[in-house]
C-alpha cells in the first residue's frame, strides 16, 4: 500500500482527527470545536470539554456562549426592545442554545416577578408565574441580532370551578 492510499484511507475514516492536526496550527472551521469561537470572538475560552464528552451538546454551547457574552448580549437587546431589565419587580433569566447547523445563537429570555423568590405558598408562586413572559432573540456569530416573528396561536380557554356552587364556568 503506498503512501497516498494510506493518507486518503486515514483522511476518509478518521477526517475530525485530520483536522485537528492542522500542519499550519489553524483551529478547523468547525463550530464543533473551542477553538472555533476561541478566534471567532477572540477569547480563551477556559474549561470547557471537547463536545463528544457532553452527554447533552447544549451543554457545551451554553459554557461557550457564557464565556464570550451571549447572555448579556441578549439582555442588552431585549431591554432595548422592550424595556425588560433586572428591578425590584422583575427579573431576567437566559436559557441559550447553540449548535453546529446554523450560525447563530437562540437565546430565551424569561421575566420572572422578583416575589417569586420569596413565594411561600404554591398557589402564591402560581399566581406570581402568570406574570412571567419570554422573548426568543437570535444572535448571530456575526452579531447580528433578529426576533422570529411570534406566532399567533388559538385562544386558551380556562375552566374555572367555582367552589361554593359546584359548578364549571368557562372563561
Amino acid at each position: 500500500m503506498t503512501v497516498r492510499v494510506l493518507m486518503v484511507t486515514l483522511i476518509l475514516l478518521f477526517p475530525k482527527a485530520v483536522k485537528a492536526g492542522e500542519p499550519d496550527g489553524k483551529p478547523a472551521d468547525d463550530p464543533q470545536r473551542v477553538e472555533f469561537f476561541e478566534v471567532l470572538y477572540g477569547v480563551e475560552i477556559k474549561g470547557v470539554q471537547p463536545l463528544e464528552t457532553y452527554a447533552d451538546p447544549d451543554t457545551f454551547y451554553a459554557e461557550i456562549a457564557k464565556q464570550v457574552g451571549i447572555p448579556e448580549r441578549a439582555r442588552q437587546v431585549i431591554e432595548e426592545k422592550y424595556g425588560w431589565k433586572d428591578d425590584e419587580e422583575f427579573f431576567l433569566g437566559t436559557m441559550v442554545k447553540g449548535g453546529s447547523q446554523k450560525p447563530a445563537w437562540g437565546v430565551l429570555v424569561t421575566r420572572l416577578p422578583t416575589a417569586l423568590k420569596t413565594a411561600a405558598t404554591v398557589e402564591e408562586k402560581k399566581e406570581l408565574l402568570l406574570q412571567m413572559d419570554m422573548k426568543f432573540v437570535v444572535i448571530g456569530y456575526d452579531g447580528q441580532v433578529s426576533f422570529p416573528k411570534e406566532k399567533a396561536g388559538p385562544a386558551v380557554e380556562t375552566h374555572v370551578t367555582d367552589p361554593a356552587v359546584g359548578k364549571s364556568g368557562s372563561n
